[in-house]
């Protein structure tokens, strides 16, 4: 009998995890879980990851490369108007990401004890709002800006937290507050912001 590769076991541990995180609370999953599920011994999970923590840490990676696909995939730049038009964009991005995808709600959005993935996550804010700036100074000139914090990462903060209060709550990010979050991000970027910004102007030789 072929034996199955790593990166095979690995799948298969990896949908494991992502199937019971969709459907159970992820503080009540263990390794045997995560076994019996992908039907593969405990202690070959074990092998790879020494605990369920470590396991959804090794997760995180590809959904951080989600985001930022979600960051470029979001902006729309024939609807870009004003520079709100892109923090509108960029929220409902990634809500429509969170709305698809019942891993991330319970890991990034929902309660649990694992202070690595918090700590992976505000670290990943970090970078997520060095493309989000990037994308702002695409289409905006903007003004000098605070050297000792990042107002981009601060709004995917706030942003964050309303969704995390709301999936909590009701399971659910509702169109209501979806809209709250982008109203509050809009809020905060607009006290560094002016209302005009002077808009980039196109380069006529990429027409």
């Amino acid at each position: 009998m072929k034996r199955e590769s790593t990166e095979k076991r690995l799948e298969r541990i990896h949908t494991a995890i992502t199937n019971l995180v969709a459907h159970r609370d992820v503080n009540a999953i263990s390794i045997y879980d995560v076994a019996k599920e992908a039907s593969i011994a405990a202690s070959t999970v074990y092998h790879h990851y020494p605990n369920i923590e470590a396991l959804i840490y090794g997760l995180m990676e590809g959904i951080f490369a989600d985001f930022t696909h979600v960051l470029d995939e979001a902006i729309k730049p024939e609807e870009i108007r004003h520079w709100s038009d892109i923090n509108r964009m960029i929220e409902q991005g990634f809500v429509d990401y969170y709305r698809g995808n019942p891993l991330v709600q319970r890991i990034l959005l929902g309660q649990h004890t694992y202070t690595s993935i918090r700590h992976a996550d505000a670290q990943n804010d970090l970078l997520l709002a060095e493309h989000v700036e990037a994308i702002y100074r695409r289409y905006f000139v903007l003004p000098e800006l605070p050297n000792d914090v990042n107002i981009f990462a601060i709004a995917l903060q706030v942003a964050d937290k309303v969704y995390s209060m709301n999936y909590r709550e009701n399971g659910d990010i509702p169109p209501e507050m979806a809209r709250e979050a982008k109203i509050l991000t809009e809020a905060y970027l607009g006290t560094y912001l002016p209302r005009n910004l002077p808009r980039i102007k196109a380069d006529p030789t990429l027409n």
